[in-house]
């Protein structure tokens, strides 16, 4: 890539800053790189797109913000160190891994997963692709790599879907050479999904335990969370949210789940936050 990307803030987006990013070259350019990605590999990821529903990762409300906050973290650490050695924790299979590689020659990227059947998915990436991209089996609160293996550890939307953050985040730390990381979650502001209020106070406080990030984070993202002008799943179009089918089933399974009528869709924002490890962690 010829041009430096945008370096995304950290904390919750505002509407004008993702307009911002919308009409950017970087964006148009990964939109063009998922698009080819996904009709060049079409039949290997059948299965996969099947099992989550996600046809183009890229056109998600969130992952349009989150792809580019981390290839902004990506570029800022190219900058210091050409060859850099990255994580994709909790990748999945997405375009992600693979844009990196053909955004910065020279560096190298591992990719892990709990989904066992994504070997045979990224040996065949990897060959329609002409990448080299590391993938194992694992999961992210056990990572099987030695201590300082990679110079960034990059972990897109896995967060908000677990509670074991102390494990999970101690784990990137460990293999994080330079104690780097770049953290992307959605946050409930209703309450109806994961990681609601509770839930984000107690991962902000674990971040916080753990790297050292921005003064006051805990501070600036309740901030930004009560600013109307934030990025939220009722500011961006519908075509980019991930509930397909009828929303009154949507709604229906909700408020069930809730235990109380809920409102359709659910009022959710996301959160970046990029740290480096502590100092007295780990020697």
């Amino acid at each position: 890539m010829s041009r430096t990307p945008l370096e995304l803030p950290d904390g919750v987006p505002f509407q004008d800053e993702y307009d911002t990013l919308c009409r950017s070259a970087d964006f148009r350019d990964m939109a063009a790189f998922s698009e080819t990605f996904l009709e060049r590999n079409r039949g290997v990821l059948g299965g996969y797109i099947a099992k989550w529903g996600a046809a183009n990762p890229f056109r998600s409300w969130s992952r349009q913000w989150e792809y580019p906050y981390v290839l902004g973290k990506v570029a800022e650490l190219v900058r210091v160190r050409p060859r850099a050695r990255i994580l994709d924790a909790g990748s999945g299979a997405t375009f992600m891994p693979f844009y990196l590689g053909h955004c910065f020659e020279g560096t190298t990227v591992a990719c892990c997963d709990t989904d066992h059947t994504l070997t045979d998915v990224f040996s065949s990436l990897n060959n329609n692709m002409n990448g080299d991209i590391e993938f194992s089996t694992a999961d992210i609160r056990a990572l099987p790599y030695d201590a300082r293996s990679f110079d960034l550890v990059y972990c897109v939307s896995v967060l908000e879907h677990t509670d074991s953050y102390e494990d999970i985040l101690e784990e990137l730390s460990r293999v994080s050479r330079g104690g780097r990381v770049a953290i992307t979650f959605d946050v409930s502001l209703d309450g109806t999904r994961d990681m609601r209020m509770e839930d984000l106070n107690r991962l902000l406080k674990v971040l916080e335990a753990t790297f050292e990030m921005g003064p006051d984070v805990r501070g600036t993202v309740k901030s930004q969370l009560s600013n109307p002008a934030i990025v939220t799943t009722s500011t961006v179009s519908s075509d980019l949210h991930p509930w397909k089918g009828p929303s009154f089933l949507h709604r229906l399974k909700s408020s069930l789940s809730n235990r109380r009528l809920v409102q359709w869709p659910p009022l959710l924002t996301v959160c970046c936050l990029s740290g480096t490890r502590v100092s007295h962690r780990f020697g």
